[in-house]
């Protein structure tokens, strides 16, 4: 995150994206579907998380 994010946010896209990655899937998939949660929770802050990867 480059900014605050609120804790339901948070805590969204945490279930989203752990749940992923427990599932084996890609860490750009999990932040989608952590991102996604965000989003179908009704939460406006699911383009505030970043993905930052390296080359």
């Amino acid at each position: 995150m480059d900014q605050a994010i609120g804790d339901r946010a948070a805590i969204e896209f945490a279930v989203g994206f752990y749940a992923a990655i427990g599932a084996g899937e890609s860490y750009e998939l999990a932040y989608k579907l952590g991102c996604n949660a965000i989003r179908l929770a009704g939460i406006n802050e699911y383009s505030t998380p970043q993905l930052l990867m390296r080359d």
